[in-house]
This record gives structure tokens, C-alpha cells and sequence, in this order.
């Protein structure tokens, strides 16, 4: 627990965050102390069962819980614990800036000595760049009694992130969170085809050792993402999309590019179920193309941090 006034600092990036599919426990992973990716044990009660590092970043992006939702949109968890007094304003300034907040949650700590009846009301105010409100309202019995508080921000610090795919399925995923279940699908597709597009670039250039001007001229011919797959990629590395994981690629074109397709040129509606299923497809080509350009989903940078 942190002590009253403190402040602590997480970065989401610094973390894994995942999630079991057989029991739904969640946990959190230093990325540098992965021992296994292909086997985390469960500590939920009564579990125990294993899962790849892929598994549980893929349930914990399409999980309803609320913590993993906002842990994945937001780059950094600012929180802290305070006393407010009822019916007052307490003006919290953050240790750091942040460009945005995505999520901010406050939690009374303990009950105060009043009426059981009695209750209090918290609101919150961000003012950018580092300055939380906290909002505090009550009854004849508990103004003006002091109350301690747990609170968290989840908000974006950095820059935005050199990974597209990343930024674009955080995206995908604050748009299931608000019911834009059609945006959320048309913003997956997105992470897909810039992630091919960056995969493809790098393939030619670096592998294949094609001048910067051909891999343009190449990119600029064959410009549709299903081409891009079976065409290019065969150039690149021998092998189509389709021929390396056929039931990746086959949940790709169905789940996401062609419903993404129907959403916008017949405007389609979409389910929350449609856009959850299609977060997990698009993860998983990404997660399959970012190892075709031996590119850690995992950064590999974190783990040096052992």
C-alpha cells in the first residue's frame, strides 16, 4: 500500500498483461522476467493450467475486464493515495505529465465514522497537463469529515508509439470500451495492413536487398492487403500468408478485412461480439507477421532490463 501522498509510476510497456482463458484470472508479468513464453502458469485459485505469452496477451486484449481494457489503451498507471475532506476539492498535481487520461478511478479506502446510511459522492477533473481534482460531496453527517482515497490514472505519456500496430489496436480496443463495435473492426483491419505494409518493407529491404525505390515501386503497384499477402510476401520470403497458417489467415480475411469491407461500403452493423473476435483475429496475423520479420511482440529491450 502506498503511503498517504505517495505516488507510483507503471509503465504499461514495462509490463505483460494477461490473462487465463480456462478461469479468467489475470496477471501481470514483468516483460525482462519471462522465463517461458510458451509456458505461464496460471496462479488463479484452483487452477494451474499453462498458456503461451501469445495466449494470454490475446485474452487479456479481448477480456471485458475492465483492468486489462485500460492497462492495454494507456501507456502509463499513475496512482496514489490521499486524504480529501467531504464536500471540498482536492487539487492533486501528478509527478509527471501526461498528454491525455483515458481512465481515472477513485476508491474510498474505509468507511467513515458516520451513519451507515450515509453516503459520499467522487468526481474527478483532469487538468492537463498534471493536475487531477478530486470532486467530494455528502450528507449533514459526512461533510467536512476527512476520508481516505485510493486513486489511479490511466493515461498516455509518451510520444506515439513507434509500434502502428500497437497504437491501432488500442485504438480497436477504446472503441469496443465506448460501442463503436463497427469502428473498432475498421481500426483492426488498420493495425493488420500497417502492420503488413511496415513487415513487407522490411522483408524486401533487408532480407531480399531491394533498393528503397523498388520496395516503393512494388508497395504502389500491388496495394490491396489480400494481394499484399499471397503476392508480395511470396516475393519477400518465398511463401503466401495462407500457406504458413492457413486458419490465422482464413480468421484475418473473414473475421476482419471482409467485415470491415461491409461496414463501409454497405455500412453494415457490427456486434460487440464481431469486434471482440475481430481484435483476436487481427492479433494474431499481426503476431504471425511481426515473427516473420523477427520482430519481438514482447519488446526485447525490456528483457534486458534482467
Amino acid at each position: 500500500m502506498l503511503d498517504l501522498g505517495e505516488q507510483q509510476i507503471t509503465s504499461t510497456q514495462d509490463q505483460v498483461f494477461v490473462s487465463c482463458k480456462s478461469c479468467g484470472y489475470r496477471q501481470n508479468i514483468k516483460a525482462w522476467e519471462l522465463a517461458d513464453p510458451l509456458r505461464i502458469i496460471c496462479n488463479g485459485p484452483d487452477c494451474g493450467d499453462t498458456y503461451s505469452i501469445k495466449e494470454g496477451i490475446k485474452n487479456a486484449i479481448t477480456s471485458d475486464n475492465d483492468f486489462m481494457a485500460w492497462c492495454f489503451v494507456s501507456d502509463t498507471i499513475i496512482s496514489g493515495h490521499d486524504t480529501i475532506v467531504i464536500g471540498t476539492v482536492k487539487e492533486i498535481k501528478l509527478k509527471i505529465p501526461i498528454r491525455n487520461a483515458k481512465k481515472v478511478f477513485i476508491l474510498q479506502t474505509a468507511p467513515l465514522e458516520a451513519d451507515s446510511h450515509s453516503r459520499i459522492y467522487l468526481e474527478h477533473k483532469i487538468i492537463l497537463p498534471d493536475i487531477l481534482l478530486i470532486i467530494s460531496s455528502g450528507d449533514s453527517v459526512t461533510s467536512g469529515k476527512p476520508c481516505d482515497i485510493n486513486w489511479v490514472v490511466y493515461a498516455d505519456v509518451k510520444s506515439d508509439s513507434e509500434e502502428a500496430w500497437r497504437e491501432y489496436l488500442q485504438r480497436a480496443k477504446e472503441s469496443i470500451i465506448n460501442g463503436n463495435y463497427q469502428g473498432a473492426i475498421i481500426e483492426a483491419e488498420i493495425a493488420v495492413e500497417v502492420t503488413l505494409a511496415t513487415v513487407l518493407w522490411d522483408l524486401l529491404t533487408r532480407k531480399k536487398k531491394l533498393s528503397d525505390d523498388v520496395v516503393d515501386w512494388i508497395l504502389s503497384k500491388v496495394q490491396a492487403a489480400s494481394d499484399r499477402a499471397k503476392k508480395v510476401m511470396e516475393l519477400a520470403i518465398g511463401k503466401k500468408i495462407s500457406d504458413i497458417n492457413p486458419g490465422v489467415y482464413k480468421s484475418w480475411v473473414k473475421l476482419v478485412a471482409q467485415k470491415r469491407n461491409r461496414i463501409v461500403h454497405r455500412g453494415e452493423p457490427a456486434t460487440r461480439e464481431e469486434a471482440i473476435d475481430a481484435i483476436g483475429a487481427a492479433f494474431e496475423i499481426i503476431w504471425l507477421l511481426l515473427e516473420l520479420a523477427d520482430k519481438e511482440p514482447v519488446g526485447s529491450r525490456n528483457r534486458d532490463k534482467r
